[in-house]
């Protein structure tokens, strides 16, 4: 053989520029063309076929191009989705280029162009900000350890129920290096039913002042209850934990707007009682990502501010086990809201399930899960073992940044 040839993979702009600096390419030279060679892709739904023909022809002309149905090339009546594929130069050509098309295409030029400087935006900010407290995003993953007071818990009920056990847990993780804890005063797996509100009042306020008289640390109420998560906030709560995304409580958006709190919003299908019974889609990733689209405008229009808000796609939550298998694997998809993902998948059945693994085994399944899901984009994991996250994603992060 006279040369040698491989293929390599360029993941984002930073690697192309690593790898044409290799070669003896120029930094401005390298920079130039780091730019040329990153492919995005942009789903674009129910837009005129007229207009999806049009943004195919200038996307061509481009060096990118547009994929629809077929239905779209030979029908002018009616709408389809579309995906536009290119580099963010050329598609913010095009976009200047449609800003005088008919058939809908000046509004999506202007839609475009937010999408694409929010894009830009956040992939330039590498810190994010939960309370008081600021993380580089680049170089960690938040923690949240999780402290449940219940009896039932599908992984730790009972083991925390008594108070005196719930304030030892908090010592432990707080050592371990959580940097949020999570305090729930009722089991959402699967089957479950809803606790007194007393019951949920009475387990989980006295965890979260123990937390707050002793350790500077943020701390979330895991409830979708607006009474329990104020009386949390008043005791020193930072963050409300919905796993409803604000569907089961209408005042709840009202209780973190006034009182500046952070909100996660988790998406569920159902409730704890029937979200597995049949949990069904057809598009797993597009439903949930509208989902949160839906939520968040609500969030915002309640008073929220969108510097607060954090989104769950929630795994194990109404999902099979190839929905969650599909949503780690597109995670991704979500960053395009701009908002910090959290995902919880520790211990979760779905991480057992391929060896029918019980609970107590799914430490390294778990573990698993956790590093695929930071690799795709997760900025916050919710877990129940807290040392062994840190030690394994801290190895994620010094080869991502490599």
């Amino acid at each position: 053989m006279n040369y040698k040839i491989r293929q390599i993979f360029i993941n984002n702009k930073s690697d192309a520029f690593n790898e044409f600096i290799k070669i003896g390419a120029t930094p401005p030279g390298a920079e130039i063309m780091s730019e040329k060679i990153i492919n995005i892709a942009i789903k674009v739904d129910d837009i005129d076929n007229r207009a999806a023909n049009i943004l195919k022809q200038e996307m061509l002309v481009r060096n990118g191009d547009v994929v629809t149905s077929r239905e779209a090339l030979y029908s002018s009546g009616s709408k389809s989705d579309v995906i536009i594929f290119g580099t963010k130069k050329n598609i913010r050509s095009m976009v200047e280029k449609i800003k005088l098309q008919p058939f809908g295409l000046k509004n999506l030029s202007l839609e475009l162009e937010e999408f694409l400087n929010k894009l830009e935006k956040d992939e330039a900010n590498n810190i994010l900000r939960i309370a008081k407290k600021e993380f580089n995003i680049k170089k960690q993953t938040v923690i949240m350890g999780i402290v449940n007071v219940t009896p039932d818990s599908f992984f730790d009920g009972g083991e925390y129920f008594k108070l005196e056990d719930a304030y030892k847990r908090v010592d432990k993780i707080v050592g371990e290096g959580a940097d949020i804890i999570d305090v729930g005063g009722m089991s959402t797996r699967p089957g479950s039913k809803p606790v007194s509100l007393e019951d949920e009042l009475e387990r989980t306020i006295p965890v979260v002042r123990y937390i707050k008289k002793n350790y500077d640390i943020s701390v979330s109420i895991d409830t979708y209850r607006s009474q329990v998560a104020s009386e949390a906030i008043q005791a020193g709560a930072e963050i409300v934990n919905d796993i409803s995304g604000l569907n089961f409580d209408k005042d709840l958006k009202k209780i973190i707007a006034d009182s500046g709190s952070y909100l996660v919003l988790m998406h569920m299908q159902g409730n704890p009682q029937n979200m597995q019974e049949n949990p069904s889609y057809k598009d797993v990733t597009g439903e949930i990502y509208n989902f949160f689209n839906n939520q968040i405008l609500l969030a915002l229009e309640a008073g929220i501010k969108s510097e607060n808000i954090i989104i769950d796609p929630g795994l194990g939550f109404g999902k099979t086990l190839e929905h969650n298998f599909i949503i780690i694997k597109k995670l991704a998809d979500f960053k395009s809201l701009g908002y910090p993902i959290l995902i919880g998948a520790s211990r979760k059945s779905f991480t057992g399930a391929l060896l029918n693994l019980p609970p107590n085994e799914r430490l390294e399944s778990s573990l698993a899960a956790a590093t695929i899901c930071v690799l795709n984009g997760a900025s916050i994991l919710r877990v129940h073992d807290v040392k062994e996250t840190i030690k394994a994603i801290s190895l994620v992060k010094a080869i991502q940044n490599v």
